[in-house]
């Protein structure tokens, strides 16, 4: 099991071969297949990644947005994971898979997400990942002194900042190849799952010439889980 860097001389997902460093690598998890296997590296390490910046005293309070996606399923198990308190949003058909992840609280997603954490964590939630790129709208279910860590870049950054300012909540900026070669939490990640406390999701398996079909799939939103392709 590998993490690649599409955007390296390496090459990425789409290579049916790629040379790696050997800190690149760690075994596939007991049991897994290789599309299995290549769930968890890329949204697995931007789940811990967020975590990791997030730096949370055991027991406190998360919340995870985007709960039933890739990088937020996997943020949800992880949290649980360090016994931290982890609040969740969800769509109604969503809400039981969210739970089996481990979340303590399920709320519907959607707008006034913020204000139904707040319902549960009355002084503002300690941290938040944000796999569903709200922004702005969730700093208020934020305490005053704590965290959001942003997985993937919003538009009107500058007005995020300053909004997240005067809000008193620290932006963590999450990027995944910040853990390139980083073989101890590669691993980690695979003794995780090996311990049953991360599940692997394979939404779909592709032949290369099908990959067009699995792009369409992905665009039209819903994947719970990711799409493999098979060579």
């Amino acid at each position: 099991m590998a993490m690649v860097n599409p955007t390296s001389r390496s090459g990425g997902g789409y290579a049916e071969h790629v040379v790696l460093p050997g800190s690149w690598v760690v075994p596939a998890p007991v049991g897994a297949d290789d599309a299995e296997a290549a769930t968890l590296p890329l949204n697995g390490l931007t789940a811990l990644r967020a975590l990791d910046q997030l730096d949370l005293a055991t027991g406190s309070t998360l919340a995870v947005t985007g709960a039933a996606g890739a990088v937020g399923g996997f943020a949800v198990q992880l949290a649980k994971a360090a016994g931290h308190r982890v609040l969740a949003d969800a769509s109604a058909s969503d809400a039981e898979l969210v739970a089996s992840l481990g979340a303590d609280e399920v709320v519907a997603r959607g707008p006034d997400v913020a204000e139904r954490f707040r319902a549960l964590a009355p002084d503002g939630v300690d941290a938040a990942v944000d796999a569903a790129v709200i922004g702005v709208p969730l700093l208020g279910a934020v305490r005053k002194g704590g965290r959001l860590a942003s997985v993937r870049g919003v538009s009107g950054q500058g007005a995020f900042e300053e909004a997240a300012e005067r809000h008193s909540v620290q932006l963590v900026s999450t990027f995944v190849h910040d853990y390139d070669g980083r073989r101890d939490k590669l691993d980690l990640l695979r003794r995780l799952v090996d311990e049953g406390r991360l599940t692997l999701r394979v939404a779909g398996r592709f032949p290369p010439e099908e990959a067009a079909q699995a792009h369409r799939l992905l665009e039209a939103g819903g994947i719970r889980g990711r799409l493999i392709l098979e060579f």
